[in-house]
């Protein structure tokens, strides 16, 4: 199963700070790269990401190809939450965010696992570079946002 693993430094801002611009709903379409639809009657603005919520969401791939998702969030630490797929356009997606103290700062991880449906050919010609492209889009934008 392939792994992405990005590390950003957010200068200025405590690892609290930053996990808790991550789990406040409202920011979800600001942090997220490309165009995402809500499929879920949920009011970002006064959601709270924690344990055991599910969100449906669609994420228009390339622009243009509409992806549904049905992610759970499984776990949410002091340092970390982790969301997972239930349903969607992959055979399997696990997502940990970290943050921590770094020089100046808080280092933010995306950690995450996938597996393409068609496995290691469709990740190596597609899948692969997609994820990375997405997911220093989110590093670009929480710089954007934070720092």
């Amino acid at each position: 199963m392939p792994v992405l693993q990005i590390t950003t430094l957010i200068p200025g801002r405590t690892p609290a700070q930053v996990l808790d611009y991550c789990l406040e709903g409202v920011n979800f379409p600001k942090i997220f790269p490309g165009r995402v639809t809500l499929l879920s009657n949920i009011d970002l603005s006064n959601l709270r990401i924690e344990a055991g919520r599910q969100f449906r969401f669609r994420h228009w791939m390339f622009n243009f190809i509409p992806a549904d998702w049905t992610v759970v969030i499984r776990e949410v630490g002091e340092h970390h939450f982790i969301d997972e797929m239930l349903k969607g356009p992959m055979a399997a997606f696990r997502h940990e965010h970290r943050v921590e103290t770094g020089e100046g700062g808080t280092l933010y991880t995306d950690h995450v696992t996938y597996s393409a449906f068609g496995g290691a050919l469709t990740e190596a010609l597609l899948v692969n570079a997609y994820m990375r492209r997405i997911f220093e889009a989110r590093h670009r934008n929480m710089l954007r946002l934070l720092a």
